[in-house]
């Protein structure tokens, strides 16, 4: 079952992102801070402009999905943003992502998006999950690079 998610699914969603921070090799070179994530949950779930979808399965959580609603920085179109994707590995290739992704667009239309951005930061699965969200209806668009030299 999707859902939206509540107060009481923030630390269940916080050892969601331990073991997503771990198993990507980019964001693993940060360390991770439980309090942080717990504090953007919660300000996600609390914000009229805040988005937290979780995947539960028989009171499991097994993966969600976090988005935001901004003003764009160049204009005053909102656009609705894809925080962060996860899905525990034995379910990536069910439905269930692609439901958390429906999710989000039906939610960014509610919102009166004129458009969503998307994309896959963790380095795992980046094909694949670049072909979900395109099955989805969304379209390559950017090149996001890094300097680690700083």
């Amino acid at each position: 079952m999707m859902r939206p998610a509540t107060l009481e699914d923030v630390p269940a969603l916080v050892e969601l992102g331990r073991l997503m921070h771990a198993e990507s090799p980019r964001w693993s070179r940060l360390p991770y801070s439980a309090e942080r994530v717990s504090s953007t949950l919660r300000t996600l779930i609390e914000s009229p402009d805040g988005l937290v979808l979780v995947a539960d399965r028989s009171g499991k959580l097994v993966g969600g999905i976090l988005g935001l609603m901004s003003l764009d920085w160049m204009s005053d179109q909102r656009t609705a943003q894809e925080l962060a994707l996860f899905m525990l590995p034995e379910y990536r290739g069910s439905i269930t992502p692609c439901r958390l992704v429906a999710g989000l667009v039906a939610w960014a239309k509610i919102k009166g998006a004129q458009w969503i951005e998307a994309g896959v930061s963790t380095g795992v699965s980046v094909e694949r999950t670049a072909r979900l969200y395109e099955a989805l209806g969304f379209e390559r668009s950017a090149i996001v690079l890094e300097n680690r030299n700083v």
